[in-house]
């Protein structure tokens, strides 16, 4: 069996990039190929940022049979060819093609306290926020089939995929905490036809939002609401028109950067969403603009409005 840990690193080696351009680059050190039976650690600094494993933009893995490997944030694609029983953890859009029997999960995963997790998402240009890990695109669907399955809300990713324990990755502290993961867990399309009461939440682009939103959803677990799905996305003022019901005072707001928005689910959600928000709102984030459903009608149409903006911007 293979494994390859690959952790991104744009937190540290701040080298100078006139240096690094007078060094010569072999193709042969970003190549991992031929290995059997160990376990590989492409560790931060050591490959001097280059793009094989910093903020990386494309990966390939070719070939492989009963390997385990986990890849930081990726800004392109990652082609998997002509592989068989794999276990890949990494952070990217999923479209797949001529393949069967996979089985996807969310990924909570953190590592160096989350500070190098985050530097490497900015990096890649990918938000924790949009995490549509269950919304596959299928080139060869068939009808009346699936060529991939979904992982049972209580199957860790980790229960396939080990955390590494190698002595050299054990100041990066990786884990699989879903309360510190940077990606929050999300249900996505296991919950997307379920009839439960919807709520939408969005926060504004301020610097607590990010904060605030993470705090709302750990109180939403003690209230046993379940987090749907989230987006992060830049709203046109034409667009958060209609989103909030032609409320002027809202078009402002979306011009000055990226919105959070979260879907709950759950008995009497809009209730208990805003009674959350009133309280710690006013106790901790009180300049902090945000949107909340008023009532579970509104909230069905206000998510369908939501989620379309949010597919236009990304096909646009």
């Amino acid at each position: 069996m293979k494994e390859l840990f690959e952790l991104s690193n744009s937190y540290t080696d701040n080298c100078s990039r006139e240096k690094e351009d007078r060094q010569a680059i072999r193709k042969e050190d970003f190549i991992l190929d031929k290995l059997n039976n160990e376990t590989i650690y492409q560790l931060p600094g050591l490959i001097n940022e280059q793009q094989f494993i910093d903020h990386t933009d494309q990966i390939q893995v070719d070939d492989c049979t009963n390997c385990r490997i986990l890849i930081g944030p990726v800004h392109g694609s990652i082609f998997i060819r002509d592989s068989t029983n794999c276990i890949l953890a990494t952070v990217c859009q999923l479209i797949i093609e001529s393949s069967l029997y996979i089985r996807f999960g969310c990924l909570t995963l953190s590592y160096y306290k989350n500070i190098l997790f985050v530097e490497q998402y900015k990096a890649a240009d990918v938000s924790p926020w949009n995490n549509t890990w269950g919304n596959i695109h299928d080139f060869t669907s068939i009808p009346g089939t699936n060529n991939y399955s979904l992982l049972d809300p209580n199957e860790n990713l980790f229960k396939y995929l080990p955390i590494p324990l190698d002595p050299s990755c054990s100041h990066l502290n990786i884990n699989d905490n879903m309360e510190t993961s940077i990606t929050p867990f999300t249900y996505g399309e296991l919950y997307r036809n379920r009839n439960e009461e919807r709520c939408l939440v969005v926060f504004f682009h301020h610097s607590n939002a990010d904060s605030c939103a993470r705090e709302l959803i750990a109180m939403t677990k003690q209230s046993q609401l379940v987090l749907v799905q989230t987006k992060c996305y830049l709203i046109n003022e034409m667009s958060a028109s209609r989103l909030f019901s032609g409320n002027s005072a809202y078009n402002s707001l979306v011009t000055k950067g990226p919105v959070i928005g979260l879907e709950f689910a759950g008995t009497n959600c809009v209730q208990i969403c805003q009674q959350l928000l009133n309280d710690f709102i006013k106790l901790k984030y009180q300049n902090l603009p945000y949107f909340i459903s008023q009532s579970a009608t509104d909230a069905h149409e206000q998510l369908d409005k939501f989620y379309n903006f949010a597919s236009m911007q990304m096909f646009a």
